[in-house]
C-alpha cells in the first residue's frame, strides 16, 4: 500500500513539474514560431491559455480525488487484514500510521471510518471555498477574452475578491479548529480507549499579557480501555507518560540509550530478538520497559503529543512475540 501511494504523489509530481515545462514550452513555440498572439483575442486566449487552464484543472481534480476517494480506498484496504493481530513496524512511520493501524488492529473500526469522514469534513469545506475563489477570478477574465460575455463590471469582480479573501482569511482558523476538535474527540475511540480522567486548566499568566487569557493544562490525564481482552491504562502529565497493559509475564528491563532499545541481561529470548528488529529511532527516547506477572509498563519522558502511542504498541508488540496476544490463543 505505501508503494503504490508513493507511485501516485510521484506520478502527480511530473504531471505538475513535466505539464509546466510543456506549457511553456508550448506557449513559447506558438509565439514566437507561429504567432499565436497576434491572432483575434478568442483565438489566441484559445490558443495560448487553454491548455494552461486545462493543467491547473487537473491539479484541483487530482486533489479532489485524493479527500473524497483515494483516503477512503486506502481505508477500505487496510481494514482487510486480520483483526487482532499487531500492526507491522512499517505502520511506526509516523502516528497517523499508527493510530490507523493500531484501530484496525485490536479497535474499533466503525470509529475509525466514523472519524476519517469527520476529520475530512473541514478540509473539504475550505478546499470547495477556494475552488469557488479560482472560479471567480478565473471565469470573467477566461469569458471575457472569449468575448462570451461582455461588460462585466470590475467593481463587482473585485467587491467579489475581496468577500472571498474575507471568508477564506476568517473561516480558515474556524475550520483549522473544527478539524482538530473532531480529531481529538474521536482520537481515542477507534483504539478502544476513553479518558477517565482529564487534565485541569489554569490561565497562563505570562502568555495572557497582551494577547488575553489562555489556559494551559494542568495535572495528569488518565486513559483507560480494553485491547485484546487485556485492560490498558495511560497516564499522562505534561512530558511524562507510563503506559501499562495487563498481562502475566516473566520479569525483564528494557532501557533506551538515546533511542536504541536494549534489553537488559536475563530478558527472555523472545524480547531480545524482538528488540533487534527495532532499529535506533527518536520515538523510542526517553522510555523504559519493565514487564512482570501484573503486566507490561512503559515510562516515557519526551516532548510530543500522544507520544503515548508508540508505547502501547511496543507493549503490544512484544507481549505478541511472547504469544501471550489473545488473537493467537
Amino acid at each position: 500500500m505505501k508503494n503504490q501511494q508513493d507511485l501516485d504523489f510521484k506520478l502527480y509530481k511530473v504531471y505538475v513539474w513535466g505539464g509546466l515545462a510543456l506549457i511553456v514550452i508550448y506557449i513559447f513555440v506558438a509565439t514566437l514560431v507561429f504567432g499565436a498572439h497576434n491572432l483575434p483575442g478568442p483565438q489566441a486566449f484559445l490558443v495560448l491559455g487553454i491548455p494552461l487552464m486545462i493543467w491547473f484543472a487537473g491539479i484541483l481534480i487530482y486533489w479532489w480525488w485524493v479527500f473524497l476517494f483515494k483516503d477512503r480506498k486506502e481505508l477500505e484496504g487496510l481494514t482487510q487484514e486480520p483483526e487482532g493481530s499487531v500492526p507491522g513496524i512499517g505502520s511506526l512511520r509516523n502516528l497517523s500510521s499508527l493510530h490507523q493501524a493500531m484501530a484496525i488492529c485490536g479497535g474499533d473500526i466503525k470509529e475509525l471510518k466514523k472519524n476519517s469522514r469527520r476529520a475530512k469534513l473541514p478540509m473539504l469545506i475550505w478546499y470547495g471555498g477556494a475552488n469557488l475563489m479560482a472560479l471567480w477570478v478565473c471565469c470573467p477574465i477566461t469569458l471575457g477574452s472569449m468575448e462570451i460575455i461582455e461588460g462585466f463590471s470590475l467593481g463587482t469582480w473585485l467587491a467579489g475578491m475581496v468577500v472571498g479573501i474575507v471568508l477564506i482569511l476568517v473561516g480558515t482558523p474556524f475550520l483549522l479548529q473544527m478539524g482538530n476538535k473532531n480529531a481529538e474527540d474521536a482520537f481515542l475511540a477507534p483504539l478502544g480507549l476513553e479518558f477517565t480522567e482529564l487534565h485541569q486548566l489554569k490561565p497562563d499568566v505570562v502568555s495572557s499579557i497582551g494577547v488575553g487569557q489562555l489556559l494551559i493544562p494542568e495535572g495528569p490525564a488518565v486513559i483507560e480501555g480494553e485491547r485484546h481482552g487485556r485492560l490498558v491504562h495511560i497516564k499522562t502529565l505534561e512530558k511524562y507518560s507510563l503506559t501499562v497493559v495487563q498481562a502475566r509475564l516473566p520479569e525483564f528491563k528494557v532501557i533506551s540509550e538515546a533511542g536504541k532499545l536494549t534489553p537488559e541481561k536475563g530478558a527472555p529470548d523472545q524480547v531480545v530478538a524482538a528488540i533487534k528488529s527495532l532499529r535506533k529511532a527518536k520515538r523510542w527516547q526517553g522510555i523504559q520497559v519493565y514487564a512482570g506477572p501484573e503486566g507490561i509498563g512503559i515510562q516515557r519522558q519526551s516532548k510530543g503529543t500522544n507520544m503515548w502511542l508508540y508505547d502501547l504498541w511496543l507493549a503490544e508488540y512484544l507481549l505478541n512475540k511472547l504469544n501471550d496476544s489473545d488473537c493467537e490463543k
